[in-house]
């Protein structure tokens, strides 16, 4: 099957999209595709001369093309509803966040091996945090007021209450890492949802993975789940003796794919770092992107 990972950025995201491009080097057979949201011509020269195809993203008609033009970046959100559209030569699509960087390249074969079947491949979240699994307030005994991802982003977009009822206490199907066979049945319906979330005023920002969820939990799309190492969001854990990041959970095997949500810092810049535990019980100054595990790598196991 012809395979492609496919991601998007603007300028100041290029970096880290040169990283991701970096972390999955020659270890794949599949293409590489960037959506364009405004890299500099030069930026994308330079994707063009290491064989990396540069795609314009795709704005529906229902999204609102002044809150596009005010941030560009939106239309890689937009766009991830329609990449079997927008790539149709290839079987498997497989996207991943700019934000992200592929640390055991095997993560990425059982991502596109998920997706044959015709269902999504995606991780929920689920298991991943030491934490609530969502969010809610208590207002007295024995009342809550639910204030998940899912339940507010469907209340943003004014949907019947019996639907946030049905997906407010699921997990959210992390769309930062996803793959889907371009015959896949669900695409339509992630357009549908793409479209009536929008029309009823929902955030562009999230309304792909608000779609993913209505489609996988309302509808009934077919999906198949993979470990939270395939799009692997913390708590962070270090295993010092190889230089690798490691999932929290026992036998700590390495991450497969790391994302960086949340961590506005470490994408800023390679001098910002985290304190992360070790396996060993201390802890270590790090930054997660992979330029910078590189660098601890480089530090910590120099070249004979």
């Amino acid at each position: 099957m012809r395979k492609v990972i496919v991601t998007g950025c603007d300028s100041g995201y290029f970096p880290l999209v040169m990283e991701l491009i970096q972390s999955i080097g020659n270890r794949t057979d599949a293409a590489l595709c960037v959506l364009d949201a405004g890299l500099t011509p030069q930026q994308a020269r330079t994707l063009h001369d290491l064989g990396v195809m540069v795609r314009t993203p795709y704005v529906p008609d229902c999204a609102p093309s002044w809150r596009v033009r005010r941030r560009p970046t939106l239309a890689i959100n937009l766009s991830k509803l329609w990449l079997d559209r927008l790539l149709p030569q290839f079987d498997l699509i497989l996207w991943i966040d700019a934000d992200a960087w592929v640390q055991d390249i095997a993560a990425i074969e059982h991502m596109f091996d998920a997706a044959r079947g015709g269902g999504i491949a995606i991780v929920p979240e689920i298991g991943a945090k030491i934490a609530d699994m969502f969010a809610i307030r208590w207002i007295c005994p024995g009342w809550m007021q639910v204030r998940s991802f899912l339940y507010k982003n469907a209340r943003k977009a004014r949907l019947p209450f019996a639907i946030r009822r049905q997906i407010g206490a699921k997990p959210l199907l992390n769309s930062g890492v996803m793959c889907i066979h371009r015959d896949a049945a669900i695409w339509p319906v992630l357009r549908k949802w793409q479209d009536t979330i929008i029309r009823r005023g929902g955030a562009l920002f999230t309304q792909d993975q608000l779609s993913i969820a209505l489609a996988v939990y309302i509808d009934g799309a077919s999906v198949v789940f993979l470990d939270n190492s395939h799009n692997y969001i913390g708590p962070w854990l270090l295993d010092e003796e190889c230089g690798s990041l490691v999932n929290l959970f026992y036998p700590h095997d390495p991450v497969g794919i790391v994302h960086l949500v949340s961590q506005a810092r470490l994408r800023e810049s390679l001098s910002n770092t985290l304190t992360v535990p070790t396996l060993s019980g201390g802890q270590a100054a790090v930054n997660l992107r992979f330029g910078g595990m590189r660098a601890l790598r480089d530090a910590s196991f120099p070249a004979d």
